[in-house]
């Protein structure tokens, strides 16, 4: 089976998706084509002026995947400057951004966050402080229950529950991976993957969901209990750990 592959996020599609050099011959040339996410990342590290982890969160891709955007961004724009081509901006692994509000950072200019986990603290009124993650998290459940338990089963688990930390919104995905005859942590990562999960809380991962979570920048964590409710609190201050032992799956399950 194909690894999942998890879209770029972009705010919105260029004004000004074609341009040409003036002079006689610029109409003659083959265009170099820049893609939509590679046209995003110029935006926001050139013209925004975020770094490449900020920009990585945006776009809610890893940083190294950022990078390699970038570089081959500039070249193309260093290709239409030095050889006088036109340049056209269409296609690309990407998705357009569905959220707004207060997770949108830079309404203004466009640039809004789905996903953002905040360096600063935010201090109450007794002067404690609390780390702010802001994602789309995931968790395999025994029943589309909020107050229900966490199934130990990646792969076999009945349902998905996909948690939004800023809006608290909770949804549950069948998990149709559940009967499959084999490859059911792959397929249910696929799942996570086509609902823009960006966590997966579990308490255990088999070396093949493992990967498949990996391919598709799915973060996962360790949970410390079945508590649906404790582990989004705990996910929600920073408490929980990401998952470092991963077991070589149970194949005859």
């Amino acid at each position: 089976m194909a690894r999942p592959v998890k879209r770029r996020k972009v705010c919105c599609l260029p004004e000004n998706s074609r341009f040409s050099p003036l002079g006689s011959s610029a109409g003659k040339q083959e265009p170099i084509v820049m893609t939509v996410d590679e046209y995003e990342a110029i935006r926001l590290i050139d013209f925004e002026g975020l770094n490449q982890e900020e920009c990585s969160q945006q776009m809610n891709v890893a940083r190294s995947t950022v990078q390699g955007i970038y570089v081959e961004a500039r070249k193309k724009l260093a290709e239409c400057l030095v050889k006088g081509k036109p340049l056209s901006i269409e296609g690309g692994e990407y998705r357009i951004c569905d959220e707004a509000g207060a997770m949108c950072r830079r309404a203004r200019n466009h640039g809004c966050r789905r996903f953002r986990h905040k360096n600063e603290s935010n201090t109450d009124e007794q002067g404690k402080t609390e780390k702010e993650i802001v994602m789309r998290i995931a968790m395999p459940v025994n029943e589309k229950k909020a107050e229900g338990t966490i199934n130990p089963s990646f792969g076999r688990a009945p349902y998905f529950l996909i948690y939004n930390t800023e809006t608290k919104e909770t949804v549950f995905v069948d998990n149709k991976a559940m009967e499959s005859r084999g490859g059911a942590g792959i397929k249910a990562a696929q799942t996570l993957a086509d609902n823009n999960v960006e966590a997966l809380l579990v308490p255990r991962l088999g070396e093949n969901a493992a990967d498949a979570l990996n391919a598709a920048e799915i973060k996962i964590y360790k949970t410390i209990n079945d508590s649906i409710k404790d582990n989004i609190e705990a996910f929600a201050a920073g408490k929980l750990s990401l998952l470092e032992e991963i077991h070589e799956g149970f194949h005859a399950h």
